[in-house]
């Protein structure tokens, strides 16, 4: 019978965006967590929609909110019930920090037990292992206030208590058990969990604690009973379980999934490595030829010598970068005597140590299949910088920056006293061990194995290696072991995985556990972004993008093809949406200037307020002595005193930078008001800098992605190469008078330049003048485009469709070099940055289009934004920025340079300065500027 495939569809994602749960919050200090340490956005964002799932499931008419949930989940599942769905899951990459997430949260739902917006309940927080519990702790104790826990046993002794509060309880997710197991266990640690039920049930916090065998799937059952509380069967769970982890298994997990900020998601993001799957092709046609399962080893070895040239070549060029230092993981499901893959492993290691193996073929062999490399998550190539490393290694290079060898020598090792679960193994004529062996029992191993892999000699050492491996000064560059490396172990380090054996049972999930502990990076001190993301923010050379991408990508081997299945099995689960590819950029214009900015050096010094607000602010105020004020309600990071005084003397009616706005719809919150008068007083604004020439600004095409299928892809990737392919009406014309084609020919092949694709899509290069081509068109206005950056906004739609018309007109434009791109919000680099009057912060405008047009030595940057009068208000705070950053003469290369700002819409304006900055139609907009 074949596997049933499992329903990947993120059902309460869209249950929360569609009514737009997570807007309807605030909450203070989302961002802060401990010196040094803030949150990213997105895991403010994960944290405030499990506030807003937690608040709407238990609101005050909560039985017909839960109903409509339930009527949601059963439209893609009849069998759901209505105690399956008091759960919410969250699709968090390794890496992405989710301890530092759920601390947040659970210190924030007592926060809101104690204002009674939540019902009090205890909250219980479950982990897999004791490595992970302690990182909770020590994470608990760096929170910027006192959090207090308890151990999950202590729960017995005050449940009954009636003045109990709320409190954190936190356990091993496998020692929840059943009464009959807890009696067999002679060291006592389980833990019955019938002994932890209650009437009101719990909130459940799980870290990664679905994993394990098939027994956790009782256990699973154990964690949602007691969340439940005592309610009957056919009635909504008292509790609330919320799941976090990087890898999901069952069906139910991705249907209540959140948040989803999986690997594929983090990535990109531009944190973390991008991931390179070697031999995709499932090229092993006799798996047990050794042979071909050595040279996936030598090759495993020739692109991590090309790592470590590029890190040097990196660390040459920038003193500053701490870029770490690459390793290899070989990953054995088991490692024992009868794995022959690991014999192969050694055998290979001394073939290089001894000189025995031509290594310049199987390096040239690999430089040309690497050249066609694709990296998952990122339609791009492997860099020519890393490439030419590769192609020109030799023997004595590996020897020596792998194995530290200067000469052909044998292998001893290094046993480590007192410690059973390591051996360090090195050239015999180094003292710098390169490779370690994490295993469970090092004595059995050594007893049975090592004879046989030509050690020669065998040292003692007092201290061990796996410590300090994530050490600038670790000599280790490979480590082989088991499931060591699939939980509770994290390390910049891990550039390359080779999968020796990884056998059959739950391989996809041990997969995706392994990859997840080698994408972290961290170009700079707690930048963990990618080096080409971090461009605006740090400064480097140009030089170093060109080697930076050898140590950002994660190599992924393995030697036998169902190994490889399940690798790309596993990362098929992530990558929810495939990569476009085809898009070429239009050689039109070049170079062509965009905007850059800098900040101020005064700062913005004013706030409104409205009539309510501020009478409110001015009872609060008097409520309190000055001393007593600072401190109980002031203090917070970032709080100036001189705030303070500027709020004295509003309210004293003296000269202030708090202006009245003549509003009375703000409702005043002390903490918020305070917090937002202090941030706006001291805002740092930006102000024009410079032009400069257009490198990578505009990337949003580079990183299409569509979520259909892979045939679906690949239909769409061909639609896109055929239309790039079509020829211009000039060019056909030509071939018509030259009688290369018939008319009927051309007419033909007029249309090839604009495709439909599944009736709602068009894929379009008849905008040749577009900055990139072909054009996705979403033609519905739900909202739900599967391919990201499409198109998709009816008035942006009107607008090409007005241009188009226009283009049909010789005399449109004419005397004029020009090209234009849509721009996509927070994904490109080109924007307009104000400040919000509304929200008193600064905030960026991205236009939905930019045009460049030069005449002779006169050049025109054109912003157009189709949909911009939403909310007239915030059009107006734009057009005030924007008159501020571009009023004065500019110049570009020594010509002149105007920039203009237009929007496009058809509705009459009625305010003069929006009528002035607005234009209905195409013709008018251009007639007014050429």
């Amino acid at each position: 019978m074949a596997k049933q495939e499992t329903n990947q569809t993120l059902l309460l994602s869209k249950f929360i965006e569609g009514r737009g749960l997570s807007e309807r919050y605030e909450y203070e200090e989302l961002e802060s967590f401990s010196k040094g340490i803030r949150l990213h956005y997105y895991q403010k964002e994960s944290i405030k929609n499990a506030l807003a799932f937690l608040r709407f499931w238990y609101k005050k008419d909560s039985y017909d909110s839960r109903k409509s949930l339930l009527e949601h989940y059963q439209n893609y599942d009849k069998n759901l019930k209505k105690q399956d769905i008091a759960r919410a899951s969250f699709w968090m990459a390794t890496g992405s920090g989710k301890t530092i997430i759920m601390i947040k949260l659970m210190d924030l739902m007592l926060t809101l037990m104690k204002e009674e917006q939540l019902p009090k309940k205890p909250i219980m927080l479950l982990v897999p292992n004791d490595k992970i519990l302690s990182q909770f702790k020590e994470n608990i104790k760096r929170y910027h206030k006192k959090l207090e826990y308890r151990e999950l046993k202590e729960y017995e002794s005050v449940k009954n208590s009636l003045f109990s509060e709320p409190c954190i309880y936190l356990a091993r997710s496998d020692l929840l058990d059943s009464k009959e197991n807890v009696g067999k266990d002679k060291k006592a640690k389980r833990l019955d969990y019938e002994n932890y039920k209650n009437n009101e049930g719990w909130y459940i916090l799980l870290d990664e604690a679905h994993r394990g065998e098939n027994a956790n799937s009782k256990r699973k059952g154990y964690f949602h009973e007691l969340a439940r509380g005592e309610v009957s069967e056919d009635d909504f769970a008292k509790g609330f379980v919320l799941n976090f982890s990087a890898t999901f298994e069952d069906e139910i997990d991705f249907l209540s999934c959140a948040y989803n900020y999986n690997l594929a998601e983090f990535n990109k993001d531009g944190y973390g490595k991008n991931i390179a799957v070697l031999n995709e092709s499932l090229d092993y046609k006799n798996e047990d030829n050794e042979e071909d399962r050595k040279r996936t080893i030598l090759e495993s070895f020739i692109i991590f010598n090309a790592m470590k040239k590029a890190r040097k070549k990196l660390l040459s060029l920038n003193v500053n970068f701490t870029y770490h230092n690459p390793l290899i993981i070989a990953v054995s499901n088991k490692v024992n005597t009868q794995d022959a893959g690991i014999r192969l492993y050694f055998k290979t290691i001394l073939s290089i140590l001894q000189n025995k193996v031509a290594i310049q073929k199987v390096a040239l062999n690999l430089y040309e299949k690497l050249k066609g490399q694709e990296l998952y998550f990122k339609a791009d190539k492997l860099s020519e910088e890393l490439l030419e490393f590769v192609k020109n290694v030799n023997n004595e290079e590996l020897r020596k920056n792998i194995f530290y060898a200067h000469e052909n020598a044998n292998l001893e090792c290094y046993m480590v006293k007192g410690n059973d679960k390591e051996i360090a193994f090195c050239s015999k004529n180094s003292n710098k061990p390169f490779m370690l062996l994490n295993i469970a029992n090092v004595k059995e191993w050594q007893k049975e194995f090592l004879q046989t892999l030509s050690v020669e000699t065998i040292k003692d050492v007092s201290k061990g290696f796996f410590d300090e491996i994530n050490s600038e000064n670790s000599s280790i560059n490979i480590m082989l072991g088991s499931k060591v490396f699939s939980e509770g172990w994290d390390s910049n380090r891990v550039n390359l995985i080779s999968f020796i054996n990884i056998g059959s049972i739950n391989a996809k999930k041990y997969v995706l556990q392994t990859i997840g502990r080698g994408v972290r990076i961290e170009p700079f001190l707690n930048k963990r972004k990618r080096l080409s993301v971090l461009k605006e923010e740090m400064d480097f050379k140009e030089a170093c993008l060109k080697y930076a991408p050898a140590l950002e990508t994660l190599f992924i081997m393995a030697s036998d093809n169902k190994a490889i299945s399940s690798i790309i099995e596993g990362l098929n689960v992530v990558m929810r949406t495939k990569p476009l590819q085809g898009f070429k950029k239009t050689k039109i214009l070049s170079p062509l200037p965009v905007p850059k900015y800098k900040n101020k050096a005064s700062l913005h010094q004013q706030y409104k307020i409205s009539a309510k607000e501020a009478e409110d602010l001015r009872e609060f105020m008097q409520d309190y002595d000055e001393d007593v004020l600072i401190v109980k309600q002031c203090l917070y990071e970032g709080f100036k005193y001189s705030t303070f005084e500027e709020i004295k003397k509003f309210n004293e009616g003296e000269k202030s930078q708090i202006q009245k706005s003549g509003g009375n719809e703000d409702k005043f919150d002390a903490k918020r008001t305070l917090k937002i008068i202090n941030a706006s007083l001291n805002a740092k604004l930006k102000e024009f800098d410079k032009f400069e020439d257009l490198k990578d600004e505009i990337k949003h095409y580079k990183e299409m992605q569509a979520n259909f299928s892979e045939e679906e892809v690949r239909k769409i990737n061909e639609m896109i190469k055929s239309v790039m392919r079509a020829k211009s009406e000039a060019e056909l014309e030509k071939e018509v008078e030259e009688g290369k084609i018939s008319f009927k020919e051309a007419l033909k092949q007029a249309k090839l330049d604009e495709v439909q694709f599944k009736e709602n899509y068009t894929i379009s290069a008849k905008l040749k003048e577009h900055y990139y081509k072909p054009l996705v068109i979403y033609h519905k206005d739900d909202g739900k485009s599967e391919i990201n950056f499409a198109i998709t906004h009816k008035s942006e739609r009107e607008f090409l469709q007005d241009l188009e018309k226009n283009l049909q007109n010789e005399a449109f434009l004419k005397g004029y070099k020009w090209c234009f791109s849509k721009l996509v919000e927070k994904k490109d680099e080109i924007y307009i940055p104000y400040f919000d009057e509304r929200e008193q912060k600064e905030r960026k405008f991205y236009p939905d289009f930019i045009f460049w047009l030069k005449k002779g030595k006169s050049f025109k940057i054109l912003f157009i934004d189709p949909k911009g009068l939403s909310y007239e208000e915030n059009a107006k705070f734009k057009i005030n920025a924007f008159e501020e950053l571009f009023s004065q003469i500019l110049t570009y290369n020594n010509e002149k340079i105007e920039v203009i700002l237009r929007y496009y819409n058809k509705n009459a304006q009625s305010d003069f300065k929006l009528k002035k900055y607005t234009k209905s139609s195409v013709k008018e907009l251009f007639e007014e500027i050429v």
